[in-house]
């Protein structure tokens, strides 16, 4: 079977994949019978694992107050990533930038799982959702995997963009749009056509294939991104129209959340626990007024754990490096690989790997990157035989190849990330440090024949008890 094809027997749908993945990696998915509180155990439970190293696919089937089962971490592993689009974990990277070139038109259609539930309003209340509150520091409850979906209120194409929601009450959200991308663009533009609200919808659980494209994807204002997301599908995005906006829903989404964004509002929002590790008080103080809650009669609620957690920066760092890759090889194409390290909150430090880059190299492409993400602080430029993604082989090549005095440089007062809490009014400094080999030859490695590992290899797993020595 070809990798897209295994990847289309998942139907669209967040269930099978599932069911998919829980049958070939077993060990890499717990299901929690025991009762957990609504507020905080999620978090608590899932930062423990990761604390001791790991980092599965939790399902909870008892949490006190949800009529649903709650998933979190789906996106807590690299291997997760590649098995929705159907490739091994080494293949990731290359196989995003491939994905995401074709796009394929959504398709309407008259119905689907979504709408198997449809509450309208009076029937409106947020505190028919299991929305947690997963830090001490929040200013509220939180909706974390909330995917707004939006028309451009001019042109009609469609975004689909990640935004904190905290429950201000019983069919209201507050909102922030610290992002300042897409959907900041269309508040504003709306506001200039005298509008004084924008109709979203905001998708709560739906196939890994989906949110790559969508929610993830960061591409020119102009494209559809439900057209990205059938790129990533292979196939058209399957979609219903809304029952109160005129915004259309992946037709196998688990939960749906119709409404209009307020373009005057001026609500509390926050703080909120952020990548960065820290309580975010910064705010857009955007508001969001619920119009319908839509649900799968099966549904599963997808909370995304927040703060610095595996699953909230990989959703940050998979895509930022498939598209800074893709960015950077296509003016420099021996750039070899690009990783966003977890130290460096997946959005504020980057490694770069390059082959044989001539004098000066390294610092155009370090430029180039700080020009692609605006949140970048640090970019750290090695040689192709270091491994970015591998911290301490990047900190080994700033040892043995880089020297202070001339391979440092800082760009000051730059555009900076705004949930930083060290930026100064929106600026920030920027560092390069360029830790390739400058002269050449330049010392060897050390290194060990290939049938050496091999033997050591097969002879460790003996050790170990994986293989039979004989």
């Amino acid at each position: 079977m070809t990798e897209r094809a295994q990847v289309r027997q998942d139907g669209q749908d967040l269930h099978r994949f599932l069911e998919r993945y829980e049958a070939d990696h077993p060990d890499d998915v717990v299901r929690v019978a025991e009762p957990i509180g609504l507020d905080y155990d999620a978090t608590a439970i899932c930062l423990e694992l990761e604390r001791r190293g790991r980092s599965p696919l939790l399902i909870y089937d008892n949490v006190r107050g949800s009529r649903f089962p709650v998933l979190t971490n789906l996106f807590g592993s690299r291997a997760r990533f590649a098995a929705a689009l159907g490739v091994p974990p080494s293949r990731l990277i290359e196989s995003w930038g491939s994905a995401d070139a074709e796009h394929i038109p959504p398709r309407i259609v008259d119905t689907g799982p979504v709408q198997d539930v449809a509450l309208r309003g009076d029937e409106v209340d947020l505190a028919y959702l299991p929305i947690m509150r997963h830090f001490r520091e929040d200013g509220g409850k939180y909706l974390t995997n909330a995917m707004f979906v939006a028309r451009d209120p001019a042109t009609g194409v469609r975004n689909a963009s990640f935004h904190r929601l905290q429950v201000n009450g019983r069919n209201r959200f507050g909102t922030s749009l610290h992002s300042r991308r897409h959907l900041w663009n269309y508040a504003r533009k709306a506001l200039e056509m005298g509008l004084a609200k924008l109709p979203v919808v905001v998708v709560v659980g739906c196939h890994p294939l989906i949110t790559f494209g969508s929610g993830l994807w960061k591409g020119p204002i102009e494209a559809d991104e439900y057209e990205v997301a059938g790129g990533f599908l292979g196939e058209p995005l399957q979609v219903v129209r809304g029952v109160t906006v005129p915004v259309e829903i992946p037709a196998f989404a688990e939960i749906a959340i119709e409404g209009h964004l307020l373009l005057d509002a001026d609500e509390n929002e926050g703080p909120f626990g952020e990548f960065t590790g820290y309580a975010s008080e910064r705010s857009t103080r955007h508001a969001l007024e619920v119009t319908a809650i839509l649900h799968r009669r099966d549904a599963i609620y997808h909370s995304i754990i927040p703060g610095i957690s595996d699953e909230h920066t990989l959703l940050l760092g998979v895509s930022q490096e498939a598209r800074q890759l893709r960015m950077l090889r296509a003016q420099f194409p021996n750039v070899t690989a690009v990783s966003y390290p977890k130290s460096g909150t997946r959005l504020l430090h980057t490694y770069i790997s390059v082959k044989d880059p001539p004098p000066g190299q390294a610092r155009n492409i370090a430029m180039a990157a700080f020009g692609d993400n605006l949140s970048l602080k640090l970019v750290v430029v090695v040689d192709a035989d270091v491994d970015v993604h591998d911290e301490q082989e990047v900190m080994w090549a700033v040892c043995t190849r880089f020297q202070a005095d001339s391979d440092l440089d800082v760009v000051r007062n730059a555009m900076a990330a705004t949930l930083d809490p060290s930026n100064r009014n929106g600026l920030s400094a920027k560092l390069i440090i360029d830790a390739t080999c400058k002269t050449r030859p330049y010392a060897r490695r050390h290194s060990l024949p290939d049938e050496a590992k091999e033997r050591a290899r097969t002879l460790v797993e003996a050790i170990m008890g994986n293989v039979d020595p004989s």
